[in-house]
């Protein structure tokens, strides 16, 4: 896998993430933070939802350009294709509408609380175009996901937001005065960074297991060494962001009521750490905007489902189709993943499928682009290797014992190695 190769989705992405949670940070903090609560939107967030449907057909153009593998300039008349017929295209249409609705009730100013719930549902359609979506749209992984980056959300987004308030406390000629309310909104960031911290632990362990597997493919592939990298980012963020309760906020009540130029130098080093967890938190997003662009770990390092060539008689002879399909009676295959228009790089695609053998099914034949590449026996999930670059038609068709009999009985996608 080459990192040139990914670089250009990844940081359209990591920009449309950051702005993500700049936008769900900002609900967040102003909601459940700031004493006295503010609604007031700066022009900033205002603009955040106009911004994002712009980042969004930036990533519509790129997904097009590698499913149609023609040039930029080129792809316009295939959007539509995109658009209807993968996966992809309905969550972006999704994200679209919901994009809309926020552009609305930012410019009357107006819902908060319904806002809040959109941008909830924004997250929700970056989980829906992730790898977690790769086990169904419905599934724990999905909701894991989901839950991970409100989370970091809440959490990271508020990090902007709690920099320019205490950026508000020290940073005019002559300081305001620091009053309970800011001991009391800080004490409650604290508070909201602490339960946001417990989310992010469960749900990354368990999308760590998901995606990973074991020990070896965290270490020896390129998602698993990323992945090491977002977590000892992570542990430094987190060991930072607890000098809050543990340092400064015992300091900050006891200073208070003395109002003493100690206060403010205390206020100005918390700012100044606020500001280094800002960087932190950036760099997490990029690990994980390249994450997105990278097949997982436990994809690429599950070999022992990696597809088989054994006993292959009617492909040898170049016979890539049987001239009789039998009646399936029972037997059923629905691919999972890959989803209609999904990219791959590299030359491996991981799959995962729902398989019933009925009375005479035994195993399953993976044909691409017609012609027939081996076989998977595993009843849940296979790797393709040797995937040359473009696109690509993939079939899996159920086959009984005699490696002949073709049933009648197959799931078809479509996908992209580039």
């Amino acid at each position: 896998m080459s990192l040139s190769h990914i670089l250009i989705p990844s940081l359209v992405r990591g920009i449309d993430l950051t702005a993500m949670i700049f936008l769900v940070g900002s609900l967040v903090f102003k909601m459940l933070v700031l004493v006295p609560t503010n609604g007031k939107r700066s022009y900033l967030e205002r603009s955040l939802p106009f911004f994002l449907i712009l980042t969004g057909f930036s990533d519509l153009l790129l997904r097009s350009h590698m499913i149609s593998g023609r040039p930029l300039g080129d792809v316009w008349a295939f959007i539509p294709f995109v658009l209807l017929k993968s996966h992809f295209g309905k969550v972006w249409m999704a994200r679209t509408v919901l994009l809309s609705v926020l552009c609305v009730v930012f410019t009357i100013r107006k819902g908060e609380r319904f806002a809040i719930a959109i941008s909830g549902l924004l997250l929700l359609t970056t989980s829906l175009s992730s790898h977690a979506a790769d086990s169904g749209d419905f599934s724990f992984s999905v909701l894991a996901d989901w839950l991970h980056l409100l989370a970091a959300s809440g959490w990271t987004g508020g990090l902007f937001f709690l920099a320019s308030m205490l950026r508000n406390w020290i940073g005019a000629r002559r300081p305001e005065p620091i009053t309970q309310s800011h001991i009391t909104s800080l004490k409650r960031f604290s508070a909201l960074a602490g339960v946001c911290v417990i989310l992010i632990l469960v749900t990354g362990s368990y999308q760590s297991w998901h995606q990973v597997g074991g020990l070896d493919a965290l270490l020896q592939t390129a998602y698993g060494q990323t992945l090491l990298v977002k977590l000892f980012l992570f542990l430094l963020l987190l060991a930072l962001n607890a000098l809050i309760p543990y340092h400064y906020l015992p300091k900050f009540s006891r200073m208070v009521v003395l109002q003493s130029m100690a206060l403010v130098e205390e206020t100005r080093r918390l700012f100044k750490s606020v500001t280094v967890e800002i960087g932190l938190g950036l760099a997490i997003i990029a690990c994980a905007a390249l994450l997105m662009q990278q097949p997982s770990a436990r994809g690429q390092w599950a070999s022992a489902y990696t597809v088989s060539f054994e006993s292959m008689t009617h492909s040898g002879h170049r016979e890539t189709r049987p001239s009789i399909l039998h009646p399936a009676e029972g037997a059923q295959v629905i691919i999972l993943s890959p989803k209609e228009g999904h990219v791959f790089t590299g030359d491996q695609v991981p799959l995962t499928y729902k398989f019933a053998k009925g009375k005479e099914g035994s195993h399953l034949h993976v044909y691409v682009d017609g012609e027939l590449m081996g076989m998977f026996r595993d009843p849940e999930r296979g790797i393709l290797t040797g995937v040359p670059p473009g696109s690509h038609t993939l079939e899996l068709r159920v086959v009984t014992e005699d490696h002949q009999t073709e049933l009648d009985a197959a799931d078809t996608v479509h996908f992209v190695s580039r």
